[in-house]
């Protein structure tokens, strides 16, 4: 069973929404010491997702758990210390939950910001935060952003200016990534169909994915997916080829061909292949681009160079 599965069931229960026959299993199987650890976790992301407004009338999730360590510390003298919550401790830790059904499944309203397939947009979040995203893109969250933690979700390419608040940390969720930050810039790009990849412009963010170990990104890094090496990497990148998109227009001067090309892939929606890295870095050229079709971009760049370009299914390739 995954963890996204236990989480669900743990929120039927809580939700009340279970036959009393199931929630007599479920009770079972929550004081089931069969992988407790799971269990827990489950419960701590349910209620993370709590409104941060009913901290006034109920306890903090730290001091629920804090009672339950010490139950278990308690208990050590009497049972084989193993490596995972007792099973009286979780089923308590559950039935704190209970308690507070009414304030944690209380409607809450979706929000859903988008981009057309043609335009940037730029949005101010409930939080102070502000967000950029790219042409045909999309960002939802839940509430008004003052939960214990801010989580939104992105489905394309985003620049992210979020409002410091250590106490509430603020993160991104994408299909192979989730990113958490305090307060910080940096770029987002998580289209269907191709690699999540992140560029952080000030401050620091830490990036757990589904396939690779936590990571933590200083300005100037970004964690993409190598084609070439088929690995997750971090590396350090000019950050700017990543966020200049979120600008009116696109000026270069005396600009190498490879990191015009890199703004491009951004500014279009675009990916650009080319095998000569040595005439991509050595060229260098002078232009600004505004909202010009992106034909005409490229038979400016062609006449300029001499490289001519020929579009596949997902990607544009430049050859001399």
């Amino acid at each position: 069973m995954t963890m996204e599965t236990e989480k669900e069931i743990v929120g039927l229960f809580v939700r009340n929404e279970m036959d009393p026959e199931v929630r007599d299993a479920f009770s079972r199987w929550m004081t089931d010491p069969t992988d407790a650890q799971k269990k827990e976790q489950a419960l701590r992301d349910v209620w993370e997702e709590m409104p941060s407004d009913t901290d006034a009338d109920l306890p903090a999730a730290s001091d629920v758990f804090k009672r339950a360590k010490a139950l278990e510390k308690a208990s050590a003298g009497t049972y084989y210390r193993k490596s995972f919550l007792l099973p009286g401790i979780v089923a308590a830790a559950c039935l704190a939950l209970v308690a507070l059904v009414p304030f944690l499944f209380r409607p809450r309203q979706v929000t859903t910001l988008a981009s057309s397939e043609e335009a940037k947009s730029r949005f101010e979040l409930p939080d102070g935060s502000t967000v950029w995203l790219n042409a045909d893109s999309r960002l939802t969250y839940t509430g008004r952003l003052d939960g214990r933690t801010r989580s939104v979700t992105i489905d394309g390419e985003g620049y992210f200016d979020v409002a410091k608040d250590p106490a509430h940390p603020f993160i991104v969720r994408t299909s192979d990534m989730d990113i958490t930050v305090l307060g910080t810039r940096f770029t987002v790009s998580a289209y269907a169909g191709k690699h999540v990849s992140a560029y952080l412009e000030e401050g620091s963010i830490r990036v757990k994915g589904r396939d690779f170990p936590e990571v933590w990104l200083e300005p100037g890094q970004c964690i993409a997916f190598d084609d070439n090496t088929l690995r997750w990497s971090k590396s350090v990148v000019p950050v700017a080829n990543h966020t200049a998109w979120i600008r009116p227009q696109l000026e270069f001067g005396n600009t190498s061909l490879g990191d015009i090309l890199e703004n491009l892939s951004h500014w279009y929606n675009l990916s650009f292949r080319c095998t000569d890295t040595d005439f991509l870095r050595d060229t260098r050229l002078s232009m600004t681009i505004r909202q010009e079709p992106v034909e005409e971009i490229l038979d400016a760049i062609s006449a300029l160079t001499g490289l001519q370009y020929t579009w596949t299914d997902d990607s544009i390739l430049l050859s001399r």
